[in-house]
């Protein structure tokens, strides 16, 4: 299993992992070390990093669920829209400001959002491809919308890029960023200075962003 991470060097004498609250894997690195060494001892803790890991997944799944009733809130790109349900078999959309989904369909309304975010999600990521295409100067492989569990995105060493459904209730700069993130990953596949180079270069002003996702990653649920 591939841990991803971001790195930040500074004047510190040791290396230090930390696990965020989103599951974002942070290593503090003293400045002479190199990426290889780094990788190395991100490795050499892999058993800590992935219980923590999953104490965070046990914590989101405590977390209140969502209720699937008439005027309960659900997010799609950073707004929220209330949800009513109608009478008969009427499959969830999106019209007037409202989600509504037909009566028949209640008890497994939480897999319809799912389906309707991954349905609206392809569509938006191919989309926003399309404006990342001319400064990526390659072109952009095809890409999947699943269920990746505490992570946004993923880039394999083949290329092939996937995308968490979640990130649909997200505002489309943060969608932007996630991919231009991913899209990196393609030239850089760690999370060193040039790679971070890279995402500046396809999007420059993706640290608000990125802030925005760490503070309000753990809402993107159902």
């Amino acid at each position: 299993m591939l841990i991803d991470y971001d790195v930040i060097r500074s004047n510190r004498t040791s290396l230090g992992i930390t696990v965020e609250r989103d599951g974002n894997i942070v290593v503090n690195s003293p400045l002479e070390l190199d990426d290889l060494d780094i990788e190395k001892q991100v490795w050499k803790k892999r058993l800590w990093i992935w219980e923590k890991l999953a104490i965070k997944k046990m914590d989101q799944d405590n977390q209140v669920k969502k209720q699937f009733i008439s005027g309960e809130s659900f997010y799609y790109l950073g707004a929220h829209y209330r949800l009513e349900i109608v009478e008969g078999d009427a499959a969830l959309k999106l019209k007037n400001g409202w989600f509504q989904l037909g009566s028949k369909h209640q008890k497994k309304a939480k897999e319809c959002f799912k389906i309707w975010y991954s349905d609206h999600l392809k569509n938006k990521i191919r989309s926003r491809l399309q404006l990342f295409e001319q400064r990526l100067a390659m072109d952009v492989p095809d890409f999947r919308v699943m269920e990746l569990g505490y992570r946004w995105g993923s880039c394999s060493k083949e290329g092939n890029l996937n995308f968490n459904w979640k990130i649909a209730m997200a505002p489309v700069g943060v969608i932007d960023y996630i991919i231009a993130h991913e899209l990196a990953h393609l030239k850089e596949h760690t999370h060193n200075e040039r790679f971070w180079k890279e995402v500046r270069r396809l999007m420059p002003d993706y640290a608000k962003h990125k802030e925005w996702l760490k503070c309000n990653g753990a809402s993107l649920d159902l």
